[in-house]
């Protein structure tokens, strides 16, 4: 599922990767926020890993996850620079009858920075509950998207993948599949050249052929033999 994406430090979106930190983050979407991340121990998903939760008992970060709370979402630098009037740029979902169709004001978050780096602990705690009021909503589309009804209201949702592009959003028990480990790998091994490949063909039939010959003429020394013994 498809979200709106952050707008960028120029005033136009741009796709960004994101930090580390934030692709530890096991974000799901049936309740309040307090409740709702985990934190894995890396970016990527390993069977029987201890994860932590995001909040302690007192509502605030728990203090082993003060690393991917305080952390960047994302490299590099968020938030106006000197001179630049807005954050806020034009969004347009279609045009219909020669018109631009503005976006519905739901679907458009703006997130704000308190320094000049966005921290996860800024971005989940305003867009959490801006995913939660649209929640419905979600269900709805993510139905027609799968081709089924909408999915039923007990449905565990997760955030899936934060970037770089639109948020992801699905079914909870997706989200160790988009967490996996990368497959290694191997060196490519180097291919022999069109003549090289030709030469070992032409040298494979000659060796069929030679061990042919020898198969025929040591059956006929056999039978000349076997006629010399009659």
């Amino acid at each position: 599922m498809d979200t709106a994406s952050a707008p960028a430090d120029s005033g136009e979106e741009i796709l960004r990767a994101v930090t580390t930190a934030g692709k530890r983050l096991f974000w799901t979407l049936n309740g309040a926020l307090e409740g709702a991340i985990q934190v894995a121990p890396s970016e990527y998903y390993e069977p029987g890993a201890f994860m932590e939760p995001y909040f302690g008992p007192d509502g605030s970060p728990h203090a082993g996850c003060h690393d991917a709370d305080a952390a960047d979402l994302y490299p590099g630098r968020i938030g106006p620079r000197p001179g630049d009037e807005t954050l806020d740029p034009p969004i347009y979902l279609l045009e219909c009858c020669g018109q631009k169709r503005p976006w519905a004001r739901d679907t458009h978050l703006q997130v704000a920075a308190q320094g000049e780096f966005l921290t996860v602990h800024e971005y989940v705690s305003a867009v959490h509950p801006w995913l939660m009021a649209m929640r419905d909503t979600l269900l709805d589309v993510l139905g027609k998207m799968d081709g089924t009804p909408k999915w039923p209201p007990e449905t565990k949702l997760a955030v899936l993948y934060l970037g770089p592009g639109p948020l992801r959003i699905g079914h909870e028990d997706k989200w160790a599949t988009w967490h996996k480990r990368p497959p290694v790998v191997r060196p490519a091994i180097d291919q022999p050249s069109a003549e090289e490949r030709q030469r070992r063909a032409i040298e494979r039939m000659m060796a069929r052929s030679a061990a042919m010959i020898r198969a025929r003429e040591e059956e006929a020394a056999r039978v000349a033999e076997m006629e010399k013994e009659k």
